[in-house]
């Protein structure tokens, strides 16, 4: 069971899985595009986490700054770091053939997640067909 939340429905936490799985695809997606950008940090999401806290209807977590002049960025409900293994050259920390591993199991995720949703709306669609009946 999700820590601190007691009922919540099926529908509510395939959204919510849905909605977390599609931003990791974006950071993963952007990982991937600046794989030969120098100095490029990799961003990852702790995705448990995350779906946790959008679960949870948490504000918002607010963003490290390492600078006590950098402006406090909020992202709703996401829990995510900053991977600093320097693997080149460049100071670029993204390995190529974890993203693509990671990006497959993200896709599987959001494969499994949308047939969930789309029998959900089928068992829907039955029940109002039996009632017109």
């Amino acid at each position: 069971m999700i820590q601190g939340i007691e009922k919540i429905s099926a529908e509510t936490v395939l959204i919510s899985a849905m909605k977390v799985a599609e931003i990791n695809h974006r950071y993963i997606a952007n990982n991937i595009a600046n794989v030969d950008t120098p100095e490029y940090t990799q961003k990852e999401l702790d995705f448990p986490k995350s779906l946790n806290a959008v679960l949870q209807g948490r504000g918002g977590i607010v963003l490290r700054t390492n600078h006590p002049r950098h402006i406090q960025v909020e992202k709703e409900g996401i829990v995510m770091s900053k991977k600093s293994n320097v693997l080149k050259n460049d100071f670029n920390s993204v390995d190529i053939d974890e993203q693509i591993a990671r990006l497959t199991e993200n896709t599987g995720r959001l494969t499994v997640y949308s047939s969930l949703m789309a029998k959900k709306f089928s068992q829907l669609a039955t029940i109002i067909n039996d009632l017109k009946r």
